[in-house]
């Protein structure tokens, strides 16, 4: 009966941590480094280094990133951006797989906070290695 089963199983997809970064998300975040002037850039790298709370609702279309102390999204003031509305840093565009793709960096609060992207990033991870094309600072 156990033969029978296997062609009609779908391949497991491992429970994804929700206080890690994943692969494609830290390279898509640090790839955002080259968007913005050399001491920001620095801040940038300090803070995904304090990344560990992040939301992934169901379509992965937000993924959202939070620095959480005693239960609360603290980030360390020493490490905020001057800036502290919200502003997309840069556009990346990169292809996951044979799939084309372009993913917003948001920031907020003096942080980054997310990546967005139309198609969804379930279906994008999943369809192949990461390829970053360029990197292009919001306008």
């Amino acid at each position: 009966a156990m033969v029978a089963l296997t062609g009609s199983l779908r391949p497991i997809v491992a429970p994804t941590p929700t206080d890690q970064l994943l692969p494609f998300e830290k390279a898509l975040l640090q790839a955002t480094a080259s968007a913005l002037p050399p001491a920001e850039a620095v801040l940038l790298a300090k803070q995904l280094d304090c990344i560990n709370n992040i939301r992934r609702p169901f379509d992965w279309k937000r993924i959202e990133f939070q620095c959480k102390r005693w239960f609360q999204v603290r980030w360390p003031t020493a490490l905020l951006f001057d800036r502290t509305d919200t502003f997309r840093i840069a556009t990346i565009a990169c292809q996951f797989g044979a799939k084309d793709a372009l993913v917003d960096v948001w920031a907020e609060g003096g942080h980054v906070s997310a990546l967005e992207s139309s198609m969804g990033f379930s279906g994008l991870s999943i369809s192949g290695p990461l390829n970053i094309v360029a990197v292009h600072p919001a306008a």
